[in-house]
């Protein structure tokens, strides 16, 4: 269930520095402060609620960066069953749309799960920790010549339409390391939310089994995201708009 966020959560949420010189002002106005709030179910079932948080600009180890925190919660209705809290914090490259560091901190019923996530682009590797039970592990993986991007990065990345400008693969970090990837375009849909009906771009991305609807305006909203997992199809439908 950590997957959860990969989206987002767990999920997704896809570079290189090339082919962003022409949309940068399009990037300035899609991540400006924002809080995304989603319904998060699975089977009919609703489970929790998930926020994605765009907190301001920074700088991480001399680059400038993006900040976005994001909290993933089970509702306390269903805590006798099931109790699920994750937060993260994202540091995202204000230029090239990649993650420069991530962190996650799961706390699932009585277990608590620490993961960082250290991108190093220019020195061509990644640095995974977790703390699990008191035990720590740490990997290192060699990055491609592109960047890489990661659960947490991934629809950031999406937001910026890169199918629109012929972008077909991108590189993702997998437990075994980083993979390139060819999502699918899979056309326009319309999508009922609580807050209006949305037309959409849907996008497919078959390693990470993800597939996220975003809003067709100027600010590409990730409207619905869909995990697949082992016990069913994890499902965040956007609620609010902050």
């Amino acid at each position: 269930m950590w997957v959860w966020c990969g989206v987002l959560f767990s999920a997704l949420l896809f570079l290189g520095g090339t082919g962003f010189a022409g949309r940068a002002g399009a990037r300035e106005s899609i991540f400006t402060r924002e809080s995304l709030y989603y319904r998060v179910s699975i089977k009919g079932l609703s489970l929790g609620e998930q926020i994605l948080r765009v907190v301001g600009e920074t700088t991480y180890e001399g680059h400038p960066v993006y900040c976005i925190r994001t909290e993933l919660r089970s509702y306390p209705a269903i805590s006798l069953l099931f109790r699920y809290r994750e937060e993260g914090l994202l540091y995202l490259d204000k230029e090239g749309i990649f993650p420069r560091y991530s962190l996650r901190e799961v706390k699932e019923q009585d277990r608590e799960r620490r993961e960082e996530t250290f991108f190093y682009p220019e020195k061509g590797e990644v640095i995974h920790r977790v703390t699990d039970k008191g035990e720590k592990t740490e990997r290192t993986y060699s990055l491609p010549e592109a960047p890489c991007q990661d659960n947490l990065s991934l629809v950031y990345y999406l937001r910026t339409r890169p199918w629109e400008r012929g972008e077909k693969t991108f590189f993702f970090l997998t437990v075994n390391g980083p993979v390139e990837v060819e999502y699918s375009y899979l056309g326009q849909e319309k999508v009922e939310t609580p807050l209006r009906r949305f037309i959409t771009d849907k996008i497919d991305d078959p390693v990470s089994r993800i597939t996220v609807w975003f809003a067709k305006d100027e600010k590409g909203y990730p409207v619905k995201i869909s995990v697949g997992q082992n016990i069913g199809t994890i499902r965040s439908i956007l609620v609010k708009i902050e």
